[in-house]
């Protein structure tokens, strides 16, 4: 969530909806099918929204969508400038390539 522009643009919902600090999420994944249940795209509610009454949390496709967002639209750099952990994550991994 902390690349929210490619984020919004992949589900087709507001840039504004999307967290400012996504670490303050106490749910991460539910946050995230609640912005995928707001999508203008009818593909993305079928995929990552849970159908009623299904006793899931994630919809049927809600995995291959969210490694699609992760392989082709989100930008690691652009989410480390919102997100602390990922930014401490993507540090220690650069020192230990360098190693």
């Amino acid at each position: 969530m902390a690349d929210a522009g490619e984020l919004a643009a992949f589900l087709a919902v507001p840039k504004a909806g999307v967290p400012a600090d996504p670490e303050d999420e106490d749910v991460p994944k539910r946050t995230l099918v609640n912005h995928a249940r707001r999508s203008r795209r009818p593909a993305i509610v079928r995929d990552m929204v849970p159908r009623e009454g299904a006793g899931r949390d994630v919809g049927p496709a809600y995995a291959s969508r969210t490694v699609a967002f992760a392989c082709h639209h989100w930008r690691p750099g652009v989410a480390a400038e919102r997100s602390d952990g990922l930014r401490r994550a993507m540090s220690c991994l650069r020192r230990l390539a360098a190693a």
